[in-house]
């Protein structure tokens, strides 16, 4: 069997093949649209054609994994068997099928599944186990920050039962510490423990954090207080990972970043007051302040910023806010297509009716955890209508392997405190060969809390590794 690319990989990204070469286990840090996927199959395809491996397992978030088939249509020159796993409903009945042809296909067999699967259904953990067991199998996790934490069940079982039985690892990701450099240990360890050295994470935190000793409910616990030797962590796993950037590859037109502020409401005002004042009294008064706690009370406050405020039952109301007008305001003097961020789903309702009452039916398509079954369907309406100008969307659903370069305006309604939905959201744009400027317009309440998320965002800090110890008092005071 012989292997022959469908197409010529660009320079950057045979640099990255050539590193390939000898390694078993590898990290692509590679940002979105250089080229790594491509990496991979062909990297894969090679080694299947000298019989190394028959088989390619891809792990990645469910927005993302089902990319993979139409890379593989585009990209590999290798005829494979390939079966993506669909969890749940009438899908899934009718994958049963092709499951079948799959398990008993002689050839190169890939198998493409969502991560979220092996948090759960036993079936997927076992299909993925005898896949592996079959044949010799390279095993790639996509956007590999899903498996940053140590303790989750899905982490556990691709790096303690996957990885041993997988005979080349791949890591994909061109953000891997999105809240700090202890996200790096368990990625690696699904590499190969080796590479770091140290074979526990507790182990590692000890050797790369500054852990403080405080008293909480009449015990000693140690928190981070920031890191040290960060230096030595990049020369460790220097040799066995390759960088690369967009701008690496391409000469890409400068991006611009604004804040547009508006001011609150009365009832805005005297909402956010109280609960600020009452908040800060409040862990004025506990002796030991934890982040978990910090942030909920940011929350609060950034949700009222928002038009949003939660009773004590649970239920959701909307307040009078200037910040809809604001971004209505913003698009008066825009005529092309858009992309709204917003961090709650309350927020994704309101604003795609504001849009729509103002553009007409159609001309929003949203895409969120609140519209699964159809989110697909306008995703491609806003790829292909004129008419359809808007994308509503939550980072944590569209954030990641999505590709909207037709848009060259990014409004930030809201954010979240996650570094990563912030980078990740913000790639959604970019394109090779895209010659018009992006513009990024984060919309914001003066002198609150918004402009100090802003702040932390914009710097590269993640909120959760900010605030510990004493420190809440300058997010909060």
């Amino acid at each position: 069997m012989t292997y022959q690319s469908k197409r010529e990989p660009r320079a950057k990204q045979r640099e990255a093949l050539d590193l390939l070469k000898g390694h078993d286990a590898f990290a692509l840090l590679m940002a979105m649209r250089t080229g790594k996927t491509k990496v991979v199959l062909d990297d894969w395809g090679k080694l299947a054609a000298s019989g190394s491996v028959s088989g390619l397992l891809v792990i990645a978030p469910a927005g993302v994994y089902r990319t993979w088939e139409t890379a593989i249509r585009e990209d590999l020159g290798v005829a494979a068997t390939v079966y993506t796993w669909v969890s749940g409903g009438k899908s899934r009945v009718k994958a049963k099928a092709s499951l079948a042809a799959f398990t008993q296909a002689s050839g190169p067999r890939i198998l493409l599944m969502n991560v979220e699967a092996l948090s759960s259904v036993a079936e997927a953990r076992e299909l993925t186990l005898t896949f592996l067991a079959a044949d010799p199998t390279m095993t790639v996790i996509d956007e590999s920050v899903i498996i940053k934490n140590p303790s989750s069940k899905r982490t556990k079982f691709i790096v303690d039962k996957l990885a041993p039985l997988s005979k080349y690892r791949r890591i994909l990701s061109g953000l891997p510490t999105p809240r700090s450099p202890l996200d790096l240990y368990t990625q690696f360890a699904f590499l190969n423990p080796n590479i770091i050295g140290i074979r526990s994470f507790w182990a590692f935190k000890n050797r790369y954090a500054i852990l403080k000793p405080i008293m909480v409910g009449g015990r000693m616990i140690r928190i981070v207080d920031g890191y040290r030797d960060t230096e030595q962590l990049q020369r460790l796993i220097a040799p066995h990972s390759f960088r690369c950037r967009l701008e690496d590859c391409y000469d890409l037109p400068a991006s611009d970043y604004s804040i547009r502020g508006g001011a609150l409401t009365d009832e805005q005002r005297r909402i956010y007051s109280s609960l600020k004042q009452f908040a800060t009294a409040s862990l004025a008064n506990e002796k030991h302040i934890t982040a978990t706690i910090v942030i909920t009370q940011i929350l609060r406050l950034h949700q009222v910023l928002c038009g949003i405020v939660t009773d004590e039952e649970g239920n959701t109301h909307h307040i009078p806010e200037h910040r809809t007008a604001e971004l209505l305001s913003l698009l008066d003097d825009y005529d092309g297509k858009a992309i709204v961020w917003c961090s709650y789903d309350a927020n994704i309702r309101h604003v795609a009716a504001a849009l729509e009452k103002e553009y007409g039916a159609g001309s929003v398509a949203r895409f969120w955890g609140g519209n699964a079954t159809t989110r697909e369907e306008e995703e491609i309406q806003f790829k292909t209508n004129p008419a359809c100008r808007f994308m509503v969307a939550t980072a944590s659903a569209g954030g990641r392997g999505r590709t909207w370069h037709g848009a060259n305006l990014v409004i930030y309604y809201s954010n979240t405190y996650d570094l990563d939905h912030r980078s990740q959201s913000e790639e959604r744009v970019k394109a090779v060969g895209k010659t018009t400027q992006v513009a990024y317009v984060d919309l914001v309440a003066r002198e609150t809390i918004d402009e100090k998320i802003i702040n932390v965002l914009r710097s590269k800090i993640d909120m959760a590794a900010t605030i510990t110890g004493d420190a809440w008092r300058e997010w909060l005071v």
